[in-house]
């Protein structure tokens, strides 16, 4: 019997131990951003600009949808100061964090949910064979530029506010290095 001189098309092993280090580090990089987990809480995290003359500032909104004793709910979107094309959406992620494990999964990006963890070659043209992972990628590296040069804001309760004081206080964010 011949063999086929074809080379085979076989994808990389699922690493799972590698892709749930990735949720983990984003449920710990969450917990410094976002201390509080109740219903309502907000962070605003600015960046500087990014234009020549230093314009174009660029936020990351931060809120909690839901929480409960084991899960919470978050939405994350980047805000862009300047214009933008029309073909161009700014991210939105909503990320569910399971305290019980220490983890956070994106569970929508761009209004799409459903993500399966590989994809057949069949779908290729929709989605990566590794999307899933890949979301939880750029989730890690948008959280770790925030935990490295944003400035953050956030909303406190008027009860811990003293008086006077804007409902965002300015609190510079340490990446703990």
């Amino acid at each position: 019997m011949l063999k086929s001189c074809a080379p085979s098309r076989r994808r990389p092993l699922l690493d799972l131990s590698a892709r749930m280090a990735v949720c983990d580090a984003n449920y710990l990089r969450l917990r410094k951003l976002l201390p509080e987990f109740h219903a309502g809480a907000s962070r605003v995290i600015l960046f500087p600009g990014v234009g020549a003359d230093g314009s174009g500032e660029h936020k990351l909104e931060m809120h909690v949808l839901e929480s409960f004793r084991y899960t919470t709910t978050l939405d994350l979107q980047l805000l862009i100061e300047e214009a933008a094309p029309h073909w161009f959406k700014t991210p939105r992620l909503t990320v569910r964090l399971y305290h019980d494990a220490e983890t956070a999964e994106v569970i929508s990006y761009q209004d799409q949910r459903g993500f399966k963890a590989i994809y057949r070659e069949d779908e290729a043209p929709r989605f990566t064979w590794d999307e899933k992972n890949q979301i939880n990628l750029f989730l890690a590296e948008w959280l770790s530029l925030c935990l490295e040069g944003g400035l953050g804001y956030l909303c406190l309760p008027a009860c811990l506010r003293p008086a006077g004081t804007p409902d965002e206080v300015p609190v510079i964010l340490e990446s703990g290095k």
